[in-house]
């Protein structure tokens, strides 16, 4: 009885060592996001925001983002942003007691898009404040994100996507985070974009693998055009 009872008693221990042991490397998880792009002038438009992260394809809670961006379209490729998001950070993959993290974020965006042949390039730099509300104290962080990004149509339909974005942190671990996206888009409606990618995300020494849906609709409330006849 004392050795069968000692064999449970290792076998118990090695499942537990097993599940401590599960990290985010082990799963394949999933971002869904969903924004709209709304125009009111040809130089004004807002960008409400939202993505839900999470460690598993569908469960396994990790983080959500909201944002609103107020944009400043001053040529008809190149946009200036800035924007406040808040996000809910669980960075425990399994059930725990610990507090998320909570972050209160500001940041400002350049963007300017061109075409080389029939590939369409965005250029993206952020810079990001973040105000982050830890469990045991408050710290205030700074980084640069550059995206780089490229679009290239195959048909009215579809289009294939690849995006890369390195991060720099100006704190500790300058080069600590990497999104690197290739995926397929699709022009669902004249103004409704649904786009899946896959991604390796590199941060903090992990190799993410990560699928993200993302829809897009872009609206706008803009005045017609007059035009003047001669009298």
């Amino acid at each position: 009885m004392k050795n069968l009872l000692n064999i449970i008693l290792i076998v118990f221990l090695a499942q537990s060592q097993l599940t401590a042991q599960n990290t985010a490397e082990d799963y394949l998880g999933s971002w869904y996001t969903f924004g709209i792009n709304h125009k009111f002038t040809e130089h004004f438009s807002i960008t409400p925001y939202a993505e839900l992260h999470l460690y598993e394809t569908a469960s396994n809670y990790n983080l959500t983002f909201t944002s609103l961006s107020g944009n400043y379209h001053f040529k008809p490729n190149q946009t200036i942003s800035i924007a406040y998001a808040f996000l809910d950070i669980d960075s425990v993959i399994d059930e725990d007691n610990q507090p998320n993290t909570k972050e209160n974020r500001i940041y400002e965006q350049y963007s300017y898009l061109h075409k080389t042949g029939r590939f369409s390039i965005q250029h993206r730099f952020r810079l990001e404040q973040r105000f982050l509300k830890l469990a045991d104290q408050h710290n205030m962080q700074n980084r640069l994100r550059y995206r780089l990004g490229l679009k290239y149509p195959i048909n009215t339909t579809l289009f294939l996507a690849l995006k890369d974005e390195p991060f720099v942190n100006f704190q500790d671990q300058m080069f600590h985070e990497n999104r690197f996206f290739i995926g397929i888009g699709f022009n669902l409606l004249k103004n409704t974009i649904l786009e899946v990618d896959y991604f390796k995300h590199h941060i903090n020494k992990n190799n993410l693998n990560r699928i993200q849906i993302s829809i897009t609709i872009n609206t706008n409330s803009k005045p017609p055009k007059t035009i003047s006849t001669p009298l």
